[in-house]
């Protein structure tokens, strides 16, 4: 009988899935932060908001973990994921001409911020990074498109160590 990939990570103790996510979110950080610090693929506003994502999964994680308060560490996990996975799937559709862009994340409202000359000489040393502008793409998807199984993991099997 063929068995979903995920049924034997479900088993597991609470302890061993909340380590589990915590690994996958700090590969996630790390893989974000190589992107940007070694390929230059800078973050743009909703990125950052999924990077917000990831950091709360994590802390939420090592806190349940520390504290062996798997329940609550769960319930705060998936409450981050499902904001991430919110922000991803926003992203996603948008870059597929699904769904409109925040107004602060487009190319234009990042051009139209220079009128100031405060402004301007506050943007002569910072890249703003408009989200309308995919950056990357790995197998065909974007970030915000790899973001979505990810949080839909840590949603999923976060899920599973509430209701065990």
């Amino acid at each position: 009988m063929l068995r979903p990939p995920l049924l034997p990570l479900l088993a597991l103790s609470p302890r061993c899935i909340l380590s589990a996510v915590l690994a996958i979110m700090l590969a996630v950080l790390g893989t974000g932060m190589v992107l940007e610090y070694a390929f230059g693929v800078l973050p743009c506003p909703m990125c950052w908001w999924q990077r917000y994502a990831h950091i709360a999964i994590a802390v939420g994680a090592l806190l349940a973990l520390i504290f062996r308060q798997y329940k609550l560490g769960a319930g705060a996990i998936i409450l981050a994921a499902l904001f991430g996975l919110g922000v991803a799937c926003w992203q996603y559709a948008a870059q597929h001409g699904l769904l409109p862009w925040p107004p602060s994340c487009t190319g234009q409202s990042a051009q139209s911020l220079a009128a100031g000359a405060d402004l301007l000489q506050a943007m002569a040393t910072t890249q703003v990074i408009p989200c309308d502008k995919e950056t990357f793409e790995l197998l065909g998807l974007s970030l915000a498109g790899w973001n979505i199984p990810v949080m839909l993991f840590a949603a999923g099997v976060s899920a599973r160590v509430l209701l065990k």
